[in-house]
């Protein structure tokens, strides 16, 4: 391990608490949902996202001394992307590989990095997210690639860019943290990381490809090995985000019966881009803002002909990492043969 010069953080923007008041409300949620047994669940086998090992190196400040950023939690290819229902269970999850390095509806790649880490765009876009839910992984800033493709980072301590801003490849967004109720509920056995999210056409795709999957959009530029951003991609600076359906944002928007959401879309209900995201991120993530019979539609126009599409580099900058590794624990490996 080496030592990382990062940013000071306060502790409050380490864990993404903000006031009381919101501590407060978010406790009754949690206190809700644990009784009605819909959200916040666990079980034994969640004893596996314990993580010593990796956890109290990157609280020190101690990055890995070979530049290769352990990966804690990769996506559920069970039910990564389909459902969201908040529980760290780890039932019948499995990662690309068909190993267990994940838990039950994971729906991204986690990177450990010591809190304050810079976060770097995965690839030229337009930022078009900035949303703090505390009981759903703290600070996400999100990035439009173009094409249907976007990119978000979560358990962020700050946000760097603000809606809007064009960013280049490999150019810091945030700054890393241990932000949301799952990071702070478990500290310090729960490694600080950030929680990287591929989404094409408004649904979380996995980053990795199996044997038996074709290069498609929302994978690695390395196949299957993320590398930081370098010259060599030759990439120019995007400042066009994806195109929308703007009769279908409207749909889901009025649809919408949830208050809180509504005012989160006020400041951004005259940017597509940014209305898009947000509404995508809360029909994956916050599905109860809306009327249980009712039933999301796409968002975007479809992708036809235009495989394989954006790709991406880590995002972690390449001063720091040279690529990642999988962290697995003796429970995670995939089987043998």
């Amino acid at each position: 391990m080496t030592t990382s010069t990062q940013p000071r953080i306060r502790l409050s923007e380490t864990f993404g608490v903000r006031s009381m008041g919101q501590v407060g409300r978010d406790l009754r949620t949690i206190v809700r949902g644990s009784i009605a047994r819909t959200r916040f669940q666990w079980d034994l086998r969640s004893a596996g996202l314990l993580r010593p090992r990796l956890a109290l190196p990157a609280y020190v400040g101690l990055a890995a001394k070979d530049g290769l950023a352990p990966i804690y939690n990769l996506f559920d290819r069970a039910g990564g992307g389909r459902r969201f229902t908040q529980r760290v269970s780890r039932g019948s999850c499995r990662d690309f590989r068909g190993g267990r390095l994940t838990y039950d509806e994971h729906d991204g790649t986690d990177f450990v990095c010591p809190v304050g880490t810079p976060i770097v765009s995965a690839a030229p876009g337009v930022v078009v997210l900035v949303r703090d839910q505390w009981l759903r992984g703290g600070l996400t800033v999100g990035v439009d690639h173009g094409d249907g493709v976007l990119t978000q980072y979560t358990h962020c301590s700050r946000a760097v860019a603000a809606i809007g801003q064009p960013v280049r490849r490999g150019e810091t967004v945030a700054l890393s943290g241990a932000a949301g109720y799952d990071l702070l509920q478990f500290f310090p056995w729960v490694p600080p990381h950030v929680h990287f999210m591929s989404w094409v056409d408004g649904a979380p795709v996995d980053p990795y490809l199996t044997p038996e999957e074709t290069r498609r959009a929302g994978t690695w530029l390395e196949h299957n090995e993320p590398r930081p951003s370098g010259p060599s991609y030759g990439d120019a600076k995007r400042t066009d985000p994806s195109p929308v359906l703007p009769a279908a944002l409207h749909r889901v928007a009025e649809a919408c019966v949830d208050e809180g959401l509504q005012q989160e879309m006020d400041p951004v209900r005259q940017n597509p881009a940014a209305l898009a995201a947000l509404l995508e991120d809360a029909m994956h993530h916050d599905r109860w803002a809306w009327p249980k019979d009712w039933q999301p539609e796409p968002l975007r126009p479809a992708r036809e002909g235009k495989e394989p599409g954006v790709r991406f580099a880590m995002p972690l900058p390449g001063d720091q990492y040279r690529g990642a590794r999988f962290g697995d624990s003796a429970w995670s490996r995939p089987p043998r043969g």
